[in-house]
């Protein structure tokens, strides 16, 4: 899609912030996410409560340590 470096490097970097997210939130759903969403289908709703985030709230939980 993109060749340029930069770009490049901070789509990179996004993944590496979504992923450490979806890995976090897994172990404890619970704390983010209200039982009704999370019994339907649990990967589902984690996977829509991080889309649903603004790129800076991502960051912001990301760099906080959970």
């Amino acid at each position: 899609m993109y060749n340029n470096k930069n770009v490049l490097n901070r789509n990179n970097n996004g993944k590496k912030v979504v992923k450490h997210l979806f890995k976090i939130i897994t172990k404890k759903p619970k704390k983010f996410i209200n039982n009704t969403d999370l019994d339907k289908n649990k990967f589902r709703a984690i996977a829509d409560y991080i889309s649903g985030m603004t790129d800076r709230f991502a960051i912001s939980l990301y760099k906080s340590k959970i």
